[in-house]
Order: C-alpha cells, then sequence, then structure tokens
C-alpha cells in the first residue's frame, strides 16, 4: 500500500470499530454517534471531530461543540470542560493518544550488534507473558508477535504488537533503562513494522506529545502522525 492507501485503510478500520461510514472522519462538520461500546471518546484526522458515546453524555458534546473546532476542543479550556463534564459520571479522559502509521517504510535503521534477537508469533508470545516490566511492549491478551533483544542471555528490549484494531496492528515497545539511547528501540520498532506489513496488515504506533523519546523512535522507524484521540475511562 502506498501513503494514501494506508490512511483510506486505517479510517476503514476505525469505521467497523465505530459503526459509521469511512467519510466520518472527513466530514466538515463535527461527527456525533451514540454507541454502547464505551461511555466517550472523541478523535480526529485533522479535519473534523468524530465522537461516538453515550446517549446523554453524546447529547450535551453535540450542544457545546457541534460549532468548534476540532483542534480547539482538544486543547485548554474545552479539555477541561470535557474533563468536567465525564467526573460528573464517574469517568475521566484516558489521555491524549498520538497514532502513527507507517508511512515512510524506505527509512532504515542500524541493527545494534551486541544484542541477539529473537521473534516470537502467535501463541509463542505468552512464553513473555512473565515478564510483566514490559507493559509497553505487551498487553498480555492480544499480542500477536513480539521481537525480544537479549544481553548475555538476559532479555532488555522487546517491541510487541497486537490486533484490538482488527486489520491495524498497534506495536508497543519497551527498552530497559541501561538499554537506551542505543538505537535498539528504534531497531526493534522498525523490523517489526516490516514484518507486519509482509503478513499485509498494517502496523501503527501510539504516544502522546510529552514523550519526545517515544516520537523520536516513531519518526525514525518511518512512522507519521495520522489521527490524534482522547478516550475515557472509570
Amino acid at each position: 500500500m502506498n501513503r494514501k492507501e494506508k490512511v483510506a485503510f486505517a479510517k476503514r478500520q476505525l469505521s467497523e470499530i465505530w459503526k459509521c461510514d469511512p467519510s466520518a472522519f472527513d466530514a466538515e462538520e463535527n461527527i456525533f454517534l451514540k454507541t454502547e461500546d464505551t461511555f466517550f471518546e472523541i478523535i480526529t484526522f485533522g479535519k473534523n471531530a468524530v465522537m461516538r458515546g453515550d446517549r446523554e453524555i453524546l447529547k450535551w458534546c453535540s450542544e457545546k461543540f457541534s460549532a468548534v473546532p476540532a483542534r480547539d476542543i482538544m486543547d485548554g479550556d474545552n479539555l477541561y470542560i470535557l474533563e468536567t463534564k465525564l467526573r460528573s459520571y464517574g469517568r475521566k479522559l484516558g489521555g491524549e493518544h498520538v497514532r502513527y502509521l507507517h508511512l515512510y517504510p524506505e527509512k532504515s535503521a542500524i541493527r545494534p550488534d551486541a544484542y541477539t534477537y529473537k521473534w516470537y508469533r502467535g501463541c509463542e508470545v505468552k512464553e513473555l507473558y512473565k515478564y510483566r516490566q514490559f507493559a509497553n511492549a505487551l498487553n498480555f491478551e492480544r499480542d500477536t508477535i513480539a521481537l525480544a533483544a537479549y544481553k548475555d542471555g538476559n532479555l532488555v528490549a522487546m517491541a510487541g504488537a497486537d490486533d484490538y484494531m482488527n486489520e491495524l496492528w498497534q506495536i508497543g515497545i519497551d527498552v530497559l533503562p541501561e538499554f537506551r539511547h542505543q538505537g535498539l528501540g528504534l531497531y526493534l520498532v522498525k523490523e517489526l513494522a516490516a514484518d507486519i506489513e509482509k503478513l499485509r496488515k498494517v502496523p501503527f504506533y501510539t504516544t502522546w506529545s510529552p514523550n519526545i523519546a517515544s516520537t523520536r523512535v516513531a519518526l525514525g522507524a518511518g512512522f507519521y502522525p495520522v489521527w490524534v484521540g482522547y478516550p475515557s475511562e472509570k
């Protein structure tokens, strides 16, 4: 897939989860979708805001934010207003999720030679579930593939992917503190992204704007920011 096709693919996958038409993410106006799947969530691909949620809070959102640009809803006072409303229902915003797609696969990463690497696929990934300190790389439920790095027989870094978004596979990365700043995370993410594409899936990467180290890994591995969202949680 080329860059445009990957973005269109991501919108189609999200539309299946959100039970809407993919064109909702490119509309001129903000879109409000009633659902029982989640209490509240908002995303933008940079044009409009698409919100889904419980009927009651969605009615309030429609009255409050119909004419407000997405970039303003997800900033400053409006985020505070939204957070306050959610807390009246015993909920809160789950934090900023910046989603990156692997749009520049031609970018390369240097393989750090001081480590040995091992692939884990399918059920093999469960062998890694005892390493709970790598919670950014694995979700310990729907992991599909992982690439681990070892030093002197000890696991020091890992990149893993899950399929919570169907054909969009999310990549996570964890590197033990003493092994960071050596290009290890970048290499693992790049290799995993390339392997996922060979499986005819589309890899994506999630971080939040203040996490500069994670953002650098994403950009260095050929990922590019495509959409941003805020889920809610109890």
